[in-house]
């Protein structure tokens, strides 16, 4: 029995240990419930971030937007003068006829660009001018409440995997000397949508659009 005394010593902790070991437990306790509470709400939350890029659970990039430049131009006799207007508005844009987008080009200083003058209803230079586009092509509402939202979430990503697919430009508005917005109808303005492996997005080209 003597060699198994010492398992029953009993073991004196002063009152400045015992507060010390509850303020270790303490602050244990609380680093762990609160990596526990991030942690779950990241799992619950599949896109904790406000942003373009779209992750999949298999830390993917999944596919986004599309970047294009609109030139605008109309015909003075056999030369080509291109429109100046601060920004397109309108853009209209389809893929495979089922996501539909509309967005506006980047805003040009137009204030700094010589050269311009009035013809016909528009200000117009011979100068080239492109107009930036970027559109973001994802579904993504603003709140998903029910399973059957969380679907149609997902099959507007489906829509995206790598392949290639039919981009077309419909329509967009442009800004006359007179402040109007005029709609320019582009029925032939279709092209190829090339959608890459955790790529997020796709340079379309330029596109020459004769105003009419």
């Amino acid at each position: 029995m003597q060699r198994f005394s010492a398992f029953f010593h009993p073991i004196i902790i002063n009152k400045s240990q015992n507060m010390r070991h509850s303020f270790f437990f303490q602050l244990a306790a609380i680093l762990f419930y609160g990596g526990l509470f991030f942690s779950c709400n990241e799992e619950n939350n599949p896109y904790p971030y406000n942003e373009p890029t779209i992750y999949s659970e298999s830390n993917r990039h999944l596919f986004s937007e599309v970047v294009f430049f609109i030139k605008p131009y109309i015909r003075e006799a056999d030369r080509k003068k291109f429109i100046v207007t601060d920004t397109l508005k309108n853009i209209s844009l389809t893929i495979n006829n089922k996501i539909k987008k509309k967005s506006d080009s980047y805003p040009l200083d137009i204030d700094r660009l010589s050269a311009k003058e009035a013809y016909a209803d528009y200000l117009v230079t011979d100068q080239p001018i492109h107009y930036p586009v970027s559109m973001e092509v994802t579904m993504m509402p603003q709140s998903l409440t029910t399973a059957g939202q969380y679907a149609d979430l997902l099959n507007d990503y489906l829509n995206l995997q790598p392949g290639i697919y039919i981009c077309r430009i419909v329509s967009f508005d442009i800004k006359t000397i007179s402040g109007e917005l005029k709609t320019i109808y582009t029925p032939m303005l279709s092209f190829p949508l090339e959608v890459e492996e955790n790529k997020v997005s796709a340079h379309l080209g330029e596109f020459e659009v004769e105003v009419k």
